[in-house]
């Protein structure tokens, strides 16, 4: 039998370690200029369009826009982070907080996923993608299996 005790300690481990490695990685992606990340999309989109063809204010815009998101996902992280210190203190809102985060990435992961590959019509999807994805899977799967092994307890 599993205690209860043990399964939180785990859980909330788990999703300390997902909301340090998404704010890592995203800062990664933050270090490399925005004009980085357009290149990558012109490339996935199979695009011949050059960097050097657009005119610089139109590409500091674009460079900019590319980078906004990331921005954004650094707030995804620290939620992350608030989520698993409410469930080492064992709060039952970080529970229904942390499901929620992890179905929040997995469904950005499926329309983000979906746009890039069968509307725009990439080879496949950007590495951010596949990043809350990954992230997302693992954080509802083991919330969900802490939240049935809590409730086999009582």
């Amino acid at each position: 039998m599993v205690k209860g005790k043990n399964v939180s300690n785990h859980v909330w481990i788990i999703m300390l370690v997902l909301s340090i490695t998404f704010i890592i990685l995203t800062s990664l992606m933050l270090s490399d200029s925005g004009v980085e990340h357009l290149l990558s999309s012109f490339r996935l989109a199979g695009s011949s369009q050059l960097i050097e063809d657009i005119e610089t204010k139109a590409l500091g815009f674009m460079g900019m826009t590319m980078l906004k998101p990331l921005w954004e996902e650094m707030w995804i992280g620290i939620f992350g982070l608030f989520i698993a210190f409410g469930l080492r203190k064992n709060k039952k809102y970080a529970l229904t907080l942390g499901i929620f985060w992890g179905a929040m990435m997995i469904t950005n992961a499926a329309i983000q996923g979906g746009y890039e590959v069968f509307i725009l019509g990439w080879s496949n999807a950007c590495i951010q993608t596949y990043i809350f994805l990954l992230h997302g899977l693992i954080a509802l799967i083991s919330l969900l299996i802490f939240r049935k092994a809590r409730k086999d307890l009582s």
